[in-house]
């Protein structure tokens, strides 16, 4: 009987020598993609808050003034309060309406309306988002689709265009499509049999939901959540179109401030609050969510 012949010991030291440089050759692309649009300007935006703007120019020094000037301030203490407020509504409303409308499209339809679903969710997300917030304005407006319809059976026009609601109208176009489809997504990776079983017990549906559904989504519904809150704190155009900027937000407190002298230095700093908070919540839903992993594999 022949024998192998065994792979001479260079060789094999060339192959498993190329199948480790082969990834990071690999990802060398993408390394530089993130240093020169990602790491350098983030590494500027926060060398910027520490200069000064001296007769409308930008000039290098290291003060803390931009900080403490920004920090302490009213505007951006009241405009952090309600971003964080508006976010977190945002999050919770859109959690609220995307968990029956994902359980309607992964367990109530038939296939191809499924599917029909899930496009029609998808096509939304890569449309224009300024679109669809001018379509609202529309709709919203006091002569718009709604009012229109409300003065043909004899009500008064509604001021639903500048304040809270359209606010939060806005907000949702931009986020609730992507925490639907998340939360579609795991639905549909639920295992079946673990529903009939509780069924089979007698639970109702409620129970069903409440004590298997969710907690076999509980990372999706986690993703969905931070996904959602991200998004609409870092969101301009709602703000801006829907209530005028009154209250104003931090994003359009960014902008304010540049505007008001040239105050780039200011606006850093309220651009790197940002940036913070939204890693800090960022990492609150992983250790959540790692938490929750933990306490399943236990």
């Amino acid at each position: 009987m022949t024998q192998p012949v065994a792979e001479p010991a260079p060789h094999r030291a060339r192959t498993a020598g190329s199948r480790r440089v082969l990834p990071a050759v690999l990802g060398v692309p993408v390394f530089l993609w993130q240093a020169v649009f990602f790491a350098a300007p983030l590494v500027f935006l926060i060398v910027i808050t520490f200069w000064q703007v001296k007769s409308f120019r930008l000039e290098p020094a290291f003060v803390l003034d931009n900080w403490e000037r920004v920090l302490l301030s009213s505007p951006f203490q009241r405009a952090l309060v309600h971003t964080l407020t508006l976010s977190a509504v945002t999050t919770v409303l859109a959690l609220v309406i995307a968990f029956p409308a994902a359980y309607t499209i992964a367990f109530r339809l038939p296939t191809r309306l499924r599917d029909l679903a899930v496009a029609a969710l998808i096509v939304p997300i890569f449309s224009s988002y300024m679109l669809r917030i001018y379509a609202w304005q529309i709709v919203l407006s006091p002569e718009g689709l709604i009012n229109n319809l409300l003065g043909r059976i004899g009500i008064e026009a509604l001021p639903m265009l500048g304040g809270a609601f359209s606010l939060q109208i806005g907000l949702l176009t931009l986020t609730l499509p992507i925490a639907v489809l998340i939360l579609v997504f795991a639905l549909s990776g639920v295992d079946r049999t673990l529903i009939e079983a509780a069924e089979n017990l007698g639970c109702r549906r409620s129970r069903v939901i409440a004590h298997v559904l969710l907690p076999a989504i509980r990372p999706a519904l986690l993703l969905a959540a931070t996904t959602t809150f991200l998004l609409a704190f870092g969101d301009y155009i709602s703000p801006l179109f829907m209530t005028g900027s009154k209250p104003p937000t931090l994003s359009i407190l960014v902008v304010d401030t540049v505007k008001s002298g040239s105050q780039w230095p200011r606006a850093s700093v309220v651009g790197v609050a940002m940036l913070l908070v939204l890693s800090a919540v960022f990492g609150l839903g992983r250790w959540l969510g790692s938490r929750g992993t933990g306490r399943g594999h236990g």
